[in-house]
């Protein structure tokens, strides 16, 4: 079983600006994964904003119209998946371009293109194997 969760604390400056601030646990296949967060949400202009918590996801979004967005985006993932005593760890950057088409209020179409950057995959023995046969 895997458990985890976020502790974020939001500093609201005025109402076009919010700092975030926090921790991230997860107990991940390869042991414990701690990791500090740090966010903003920022409406620059009427057209224009900034929000994401780094160090996992961080978009800037442009508004064309009431039904037309587009913007970039960053997203750092960590994954582990389990193969009988062992396990896969991916961490990966990716970085896209986006454009939204909002239909109504509930129904968007998203278009994405990007790529990876520094993947990186390792293995190694679950945790839990080596303490129950020690």
């Amino acid at each position: 079983m895997q458990v985890g969760g976020a502790f974020i604390i939001s500093n609201t400056r005025n109402e076009n600006l919010t700092w975030k601030l926090g921790i991230y646990v997860n107990n991940e296949l390869f042991g414990l994964f701690v990791m500090p967060l740090s966010g903003i949400d920022w409406r620059i202009n009427a057209r224009n904003n900034l929000f994401g918590i780094l160090p996992g996801n961080l978009t800037y979004e442009h508004k064309i119209n009431d039904h037309f967005y587009y913007g970039a985006n960053f997203r750092a993932i960590t994954n582990s998946y389990a193969k009988s005593n062992s396990y896969w760890r991916i961490d990966e950057n990716q970085l896209g371009l986006y454009l939204d088409t909002y239909f109504n209020k509930n129904l968007v179409l998203n278009i994405e293109a990007g790529h990876s950057l520094f993947r990186k995959i390792r293995t190694g023995e679950k945790i839990f194997r080596k303490l129950m046969l020690k």
